[in-house]
């Protein structure tokens, strides 16, 4: 271990020369030890004639001059018999005995290393050695990860946070000397934390930093990844300057950095009182560019919350009015190049607790959602006149709809509580609105970019296509599983990143499983988050397999052979152009036993999982079947039939639906659907779409919902009289 686990120099017995001949070895904190070489590529480290065991990890890191000093690094336990390294040609070039390893010569990793050879192993340090190896919070790993960022960069800027957010989060600027950021961390002496927020960029090269106040320590080291190198600072001071007051100093950053602070905010605030307290005293103090009539005096109050040109001539409103003497006879919307219009003659009305409690919390505010089609393009600000009894005109100015294309879509989906949503209703307020908008959103699609991790399969039987949307929690165990399969030998593995802000986070995980296991894997990274359907479509165009295995990340096999099981129908049934497997609950109950379609007492029609909650080996979910439907989960399609019916149907939102519409697609075009029972997986159910923001304070459920039910109405009603016979039986 260490000699000196401290910040400073460490005890160095030696250095790597320039012509080192034989494997040097070290002791790591954290229990880890590292074999390096130099200019010898792709060692591979064998024990006993076998690898070694995971986890282990293999990296070069490129020197001055052209060559790479190669590194090796693994826990120490691994290390308790000889370990033979031999070259790609299966030449031995050293054996590695337990006493070789001796005090870290810190400078036979840092020195002589190029600007790349540098950002490679800090990020591995940081990144892939902090979590493949569980150190995060090693108090020894932290300080030695400072000790070779200091010999990297010996004179880092010292900088200090400026401003209280909440009582989690402080404010603090720094130079952007690497241009774009793409990861942030904080180390200390008590490990090392990624930041979670980037920072944004203000004038003169600087950004503004959201960090955990935990993580604001004096001594601690910020260290900034991006698209020119890396850099380090060093943290000074704890801040103490309310952000209020801080917002009042810095005016000309103002705008700018409320909408940052409440955007990050608004995404940390769950359990933060001060950070709840900040957002409603923004809105007070530094309110967006608005005119309402909130004075708690005045008789009358009301407020335009949102207004959204869909793109296509329609026009969304948002908005509330309290009204408690009845002095209002009309509500007009006007603006530059609109025709006046009646809101109040079709907008729908639904209670504001939120604007009740600004009245002391007597319920008499009304919200009000409005859709008014074809009604053009408002040029300037548009504004609402409240006509009183008298011919005397109220005026609310309406700030300007801010955000992307997907952000108003989200806006408009989360206008209206969805009890108070009638399918009429949306209809005619919420789906025009949604739809133009999302079309727009998908329509600013650019083409994904492509990693490829190691050598591809050559003629795959199997495309398994894996769309990620923020949570990557599963797939160490669902990588861990194919590893151990045969099958995945004739199989092509493709991820879709949905939520490419991970990007980099995402590469080096993968980067780590596939050095651990050597499968092969591609890597889509969308430019954006255009839903479900769009990854998978994607995923799709590339794939080169005979069938497309569609497979949620959350959704890990029981045992090995289970693909070959699962296409057994396609092969055996002519007809047959997509199966379903049968997936548990962790608890080992049936999560799906194949879906069928059933409408509620509103007439709605929803997806069911057969049997769904039932024992596993529930008799009636063990019969290799045709049902109605099976859940994109664990879809396996012929990719013809895939092709031709178009993939995935794009137009529902986030993703809901998007599975039963493509199995009502297939049977349309002549195909039919198998439950495969003896393919069994364990799915970790909706664990993605529960971090999407936009999909848990919306409707997009219910739209997708009223969609489906327009599409498909005649040809449920049709399966629905042909599959009746199969609900019988818990869960069903």
């Amino acid at each position: 271990m260490l000699a000196q686990p401290i910040d400073g120099t460490l005890e160095q017995p030696g250095t790597l020369g320039p012509d080192m001949a034989r494997p040097a070895c070290f002791d790591m904190p954290g229990g880890l030890r590292v074999v390096m070489t130099e200019g010898e590529a792709g060692l591979i480290p064998q024990r006993g004639g076998k690898m070694l065991p995971p986890p282990m990890i293999r990296v070069a890191l490129p020197r001055v001059g052209g060559d790479a000093r190669q590194l090796i690094i693994f826990r120490a336990e691994a290390a308790t018999k000889p370990i033979d390294l031999l070259a790609r040609d299966g030449r031995s070039v050293g054996r590695v005995e337990a006493k070789d390893f001796a005090s870290l010569d810190r400078a036979a990793l840092t020195q002589g290393l190029d600007a790349t050879g540098k950002l490679r192993l800090v990020r591995q340090m940081l990144d892939v050695c902090r979590d493949l190896f569980q150190l995060r919070h090693d108090t020894n790993f932290g300080r030695f990860c400072r000790a070779i960022l200091a010999d990297i960069d010996a004179n880092p800027r010292v900088v200090a946070a400026e401003a209280v957010v909440s009582q989690h989060l402080a404010l603090m600027s720094a130079p952007l000397a690497v241009g774009e950021v793409t990861d942030l961390f904080v180390v200390g002496d008590r490990g090392i934390a990624t930041a979670t927020f980037n920072p944004l960029k203000i004038e003169r090269g600087r950004g503004l930093f959201l960090l955990e106040r935990a993580q604001l320590k004096p001594g601690n080291l910020l260290v900034m990844v991006g698209a020119d190198g890396l850099a380090t600072a060093r943290i000074a001071a704890l801040p103490q300057t309310p952000f209020l007051t801080w917002l009042q100093n810095n005016k000309p950053l103002a705008a700018a950095t409320r909408r940052f602070v409440m955007r990050c905010v608004g995404e940390a605030a769950t359990g933060d009182a001060s950070a709840a307290a900040l957002l409603r005293e923004l809105e007070l103090f530094q309110p967006a560019t608005r005119r309402n009539l909130t004075d708690r005096r005045a008789p009358l109050g009301a407020g335009i919350d949102l207004l959204v040109a869909d793109g296509k001539g329609g026009i969304f409103v948002k908005g509330w009015v309290r009204d408690p003497h009845q002095l209002m006879q009309s509500a007009t919307l006007r603006a530059t190049g609109l025709p006046a219009v009646r809101l109040d003659e079709t907008w729908l009305c639904f209670p504001r607790p939120d604007i009740d409690k600004h009245y002391d919390g007597r319920a008499m505010a009304r919200g009000f959602v409005a859709f008014l089609p074809e009604a053009g393009q408002p040029r300037g600000q548009a504004r609402l006149e409240l006509q009183l009894g008298s011919g005397a005109v109220l005026e609310i100015l309406a700030g300007p709809a801010m955000g992307s294309p997907v952000e108003l879509r989200d806006a408009v989906l989360g206008a209206v509580p969805p009890e108070y949503l009638t399918t009429d209703a949306i209809a005619r307020v919420i789906a025009p609105a949604a739809e133009s908008l999302h079309v727009q959103h998908l329509a600013a699609r650019r083409a994904p970019d492509l990693v490829q991790l190691g050598t591809p399969v050559d003629q795959p039987r199997y495309s398994i296509i894996i769309p990620l949307y923020r949570n990557l929690d599963y797939l160490r165990f669902q990588l861990g599983s194919f590893a151990i399969d045969p099958v995945m030998a004739e199989t092509e593995i493709i991820f879709v990143l949905d939520s490419p802000e991970q990007r980099a986070e995402l590469v080096h995980f993968l980067s780590g499983l596939h050095q651990l296991y050597r499968l092969p894997l591609t890597i889509l990274i969308m430019s954006a988050n255009f839903g479900y359907a769009a990854a998978n479509n994607a995923a799709a165009g590339i794939a080169r397999g005979q069938f497309l295995l569609l497979l949620n990340s959350d959704v890990v096999p029981e045992s090995a052979g289970w693909l070959p099981k699962l296409a057994a129908p396609l092969l055996q049934q002519k007809k047959a152009v997509a199966t379903g497997a049968r997936l548990l609950f962790d608890d080992q109950s049936l999560q799906h036993a194949g879906m069928r379609f059933t409408r509620d007492a509103g007439g709605h029609w929803l997806n069911l999982h057969y049997h769904k909650g039932a024992p596993r080996d529930f008799a009636p979910a063990l019969e290799t079947r045709a049902v109605p439907a099976v859940t994109g989960a664990a879809l396996l399609v012929r990719r013809e039939a895939f092709r031709k019916v178009g993939g995935f149907t794009e137009d529902y939102i986030i993703g809901d639906y998007e599975d039963s519409d493509l199995c009502l697609k297939l049977r349309q075009a002549g195909g039919e659907i198998f439950y495969c029972p003896e393919a069994v997986l364990f799915h970790f159910e909706r664990k993605s779409i529960n971090r999407h923001a936009g999909y848990q304070r919306s409707v997009a459920g219910l739209y997708n919902r009223w969609l489906a039910g327009q599409r498909w109405h005649a040809a449920m009603l049709d399966l629905c009289s042909r599959f009746d016979t199969m609900t019988d039986g818990a869960g069903a």
